[in-house]
């Protein structure tokens, strides 16, 4: 597998001949918050085979990145959970993917299985369908678990081990009662995140920590966190590709 950090949760998984990006945010504004750093490219420069979503505030679903990619002529299949899908239905696109929670889909020879994911608690539309998302992504070169934005839940580690990935993405960015206050909504902590990987036996890619200071972690955190739990940390250089 090869891997490219975009900033935030957003990544470019290559396997299996497939380009994936996960939860691209890739446009220079977000409410009046200050980026660390500026989008390393569009969406139409990856020339993904496939998107997926994992919920839809605006860092994860960037309206402005999807729409600046329709406009391009892009039409790859987006994958969102079933519930916020009609923006993506308004913008166009003809192969949208209204992801269920254990309904696997696939693109090529990769599989991908959406799971239930809490942001902070889970959440579900009337008919039960979950507005939140992790995902398992299953190739002929490995496995890869993308876990969006993140809170820990009872047996969660057990059905990510069901699928024995290498390499776990977690949000690093924690929670406060500041940011609380302030509607924004926690994830993982790196200690949670770090002891979530080892519960797995995976390394451990830290995602959305690094963009917004307001709502991030420093890295020399993260890195304590994965030492004290003796795990392995990868952590990914904006825009630069690393193999396994």
């Amino acid at each position: 597998m090869k891997l490219t950090y975009l900033g935030q949760c957003g990544f470019l998984i290559e396997t299996a001949g497939v380009r994936i990006v996960t939860d691209p945010f890739l446009y220079n504004t977000l409410y009046n918050w200050k980026r660390e750093y500026p989008a390393p490219c569009t969406l139409a420069d990856l020339q993904p085979d496939l998107v997926i979503i994992s919920h839809s505030h605006l860092d994860h679903m960037n309206l402005p990145t999807l729409e600046a990619y329709r406009a391009s002529g892009g039409d790859c299949p987006i994958a969102a959970p079933a519930p916020e899908c009609a923006p993506l239905y308004e913008m166009g696109f003809s192969g949208v993917i209204e992801a269920r929670a254990e309904q696997p889909f696939t693109v090529g020879s990769v599989r991908l299985t959406p799971i239930m994911c809490a942001h902070t608690e889970p959440h579900t539309d009337d008919a039960g369908r979950f507005r939140e998302l992790s995902y398992m992504i299953e190739s002929p070169e490995g496995t890869l678990f993308f876990g969006g934005d993140l809170s820990l839940y009872d047996g969660l580690a057990q059905r990510i081990l069901r699928d024995h990935p290498s390499h776990l993405i977690l949000p690093c960015n924690g929670r406060d009662e500041e940011r609380t206050a302030k509607n924004i909504i926690g994830n993982t902590t790196c200690v949670e995140a770090a002891q979530l990987a080892k519960d797995c036996g995976a390394v451990l890619i830290p995602a959305h920590y690094d963009l917004f200071l307001n709502n991030g972690c420093p890295l020399a955190e993260i890195q304590a966190a994965a030492d004290v739990a003796g795990v392995e940390l990868l952590v990914m250089k904006l825009a630069v590709a690393m193999e396994w």
